[in-house]
């Protein structure tokens, strides 16, 4: 289809960028928290369990609670970029380039990987099969879109691109392999700085305003004028989620789009970020 070539042939050229002053999302969502005193939260973990036999903690010094948190991190990231491999292969329906996976990862000695995979299969096959009008266009995708008002530019990849051939809209799906997503703060939820300040700080939101990024960038500098793109977050545990009785759940943004909220959160994060430069160098 013509809409979809010319949008891939938009994504591959060059942007014109002011030097290195470029923010990703992901900092861009760094910068809506607030600081997160790992050694303060670590040092009352320490004394809240060092003497608890049942907690996962007893025992450890304040230093072995940090490493363990740097340590699930890391092992998440590599869980989360082996799963980014295998959803690739299926998307392109490369049968050798996921056996070769299945081979090199030791998938069936995996039990972590092997379920993480099956929560993709189980999505494709009840979801993306109920729905033969998603054609599946690209992934991986560095996309930009200019702060207003600036010469710098908030930079962000995308998980996969859909095109709806029923409502003539794309479908950004950003995979997340988080346990859990709530929905509902608990009793110490804070909110957001900045323009955000009337959001939760929970991963559903910051989820969204990264979803929303791809949204705004798609539909304000790649796609022809009137051409909308619609955004879907899917959670892919590896285990049943017991909201959902299944090992997927597709997750709808938690507020609703505005363009203008969306920019003046960019532009806070382009202005708060300078600050901190300032502050570090």
């Amino acid at each position: 289809m013509e809409i979809i070539e010319n949008l891939k042939k938009k994504i591959g050229e060059d942007v014109e960028l002011n030097g290195n002053q470029v923010l990703s999302i992901s900092a861009v969502n760094g910068i809506l928290k607030k600081p997160f005193d790992r050694d303060g939260i670590a040092t009352k973990t320490f004394n809240n369990h060092f003497n608890n036999p049942k907690s996962e903690y007893y025992h450890m010094t304040v230093e072995q609670i940090i490493n363990k948190w740097e340590t699930k991190a890391a092992t998440s990231r590599q869980y989360g970029s082996m799963l980014d491999e295998y959803i690739g292969y299926n998307l392109n329906n490369d049968q050798d380039g996921l056996e070769m996976f299945n081979l090199d990862y030791d998938r069936d000695g995996d039990e972590r990987l092997n379920n993480i995979c099956n929560s993709f299969d189980t999505f494709v096959n009840d979801y993306l099969k109920q729905h033969p009008e998603l054609v599946f266009v690209t992934r991986e995708q560095t996309i930009y879109y200019q702060i207003p008002g600036t010469d710098q530019y908030i930079r962000g990849r995308f998980d996969a691109l859909f095109y709806n051939t029923n409502t003539n809209r794309f479908l950004i799906v950003d995979w997340k392999t988080s346990n859990e997503i709530e929905h509902k703060p608990g009793p110490w939820t804070g909110k957001l700085l900045g323009p955000a300040k009337d959001l939760l700080d929970m991963d559903w939101y910051t989820y969204s305003i990264q979803v929303y990024f791809y949204k705004t960038a798609l539909e304000n500098g790649y796609l022809p004028e009137g051409v909308g793109v619609d955004c879907v977050i899917v959670q892919l545990p590896g285990h049943i989620i017991q909201e959902s009785n299944t090992n997927f759940m597709v997750h709808n943004p938690a507020f609703e789009y505005n363009k203008d909220l969306l920019d003046r959160i960019f532009v806070f994060a382009h202005k708060k970020n300078i600050l901190m430069n300032k502050k570090n160098g």
